[in-house]
C-alpha cells in the first residue's frame, strides 16, 4: 500500500470515528421531528463512490457495525445492507456511471429510504408493535430526510480526500 492510500484510509477512519461520536453523543445533533440522522450511512455511501469493491465493502461493513450498535438492536442489519450497497455503488461508479454529486444524490435518494425503511419493517412492524405507522411518520421520515441531507457534505469531503491522495 502506498503512502497516499494509507493517508486516505486513515482519513476515512477518522471520519468514521468523528461521525460515530457525533451521532451517538446526546445533545450534539438536534432531533428534527423526533429523528436523528444516521451519519455513517451517507459516509459509507460516499466512501464507496471513490473506492474499489473490496475496500468499499470493508468501509461499508465497518460503518454498518457501528450503526448497528446504535440503531438496530441486533448486530448485523446495517452491516449487511451497507456491504451490499457499497459493493453495488463501487461497481456502478467504477464501470457504468459517471461519478458526480447528482448521481450520488440519486443513489442516496433511492438507497437511504430503502435501508432505513427495511430496518423499520424488520424491527417494528415484524415485531408486532402497535401504532407503527404513526411512529414511522413521526420518527422515521424525518430520519430519512435528515440522513439524506448530509450526503452532499460527505461527498464533498471524500471527493477532496480522494483527489488529494491520488497517486501523482
Amino acid at each position: 500500500m502506498n503512502r497516499y492510500k494509507a493517508v486516505k484510509y486513515i482519513t476515512f477512519l477518522l471520519e468514521i470515528v468523528l461521525c460515530y461520536i457525533i451521532q451517538t453523543t446526546p445533545g450534539i445533533m438536534p432531533e428534527v421531528f423526533g429523528g436523528r440522522p444516521i451519519l455513517l450511512l451517507p459516509l459509507a455511501l460516499t466512501f464507496s463512490v471513490f473506492e474499489d469493491e473490496i475496500p468499499a465493502i470493508f468501509w461499508g461493513v465497518l460503518c454498518g457495525l457501528l450503526s448497528d450498535t446504535n440503531y438496530s438492536g441486533p448486530v448485523g442489519y446495517y452491516a449487511i445492507m451497507l456491504a451490499v450497497l457499497c459493493y453495488t455503488v463501487s461497481i456502478l461508479m467504477g464501470n457504468y456511471i459517471h461519478t458526480n454529486l447528482l448521481t450520488v444524490m440519486i443513489i442516496a435518494t433511492i438507497s437511504m429510504p430503502v435501508i432505513i425503511f427495511g430496518q423499520f419493517i424488520l424491527f417494528y412492524v415484524a415485531a408486532g408493535y402497535d401504532y407503527v405507522w404513526e411512529y414511522f411518520s413521526v420518527h422515521y421520515i424525518s430520519r430519512i430526510v435528515y440522513t439524506w441531507a448530509f450526503t452532499p457534505v460527505m461527498y464533498a469531503v471524500n471527493r477532496f480526500v480522494s483527489v488529494k491522495t491520488s497517486a501523482e
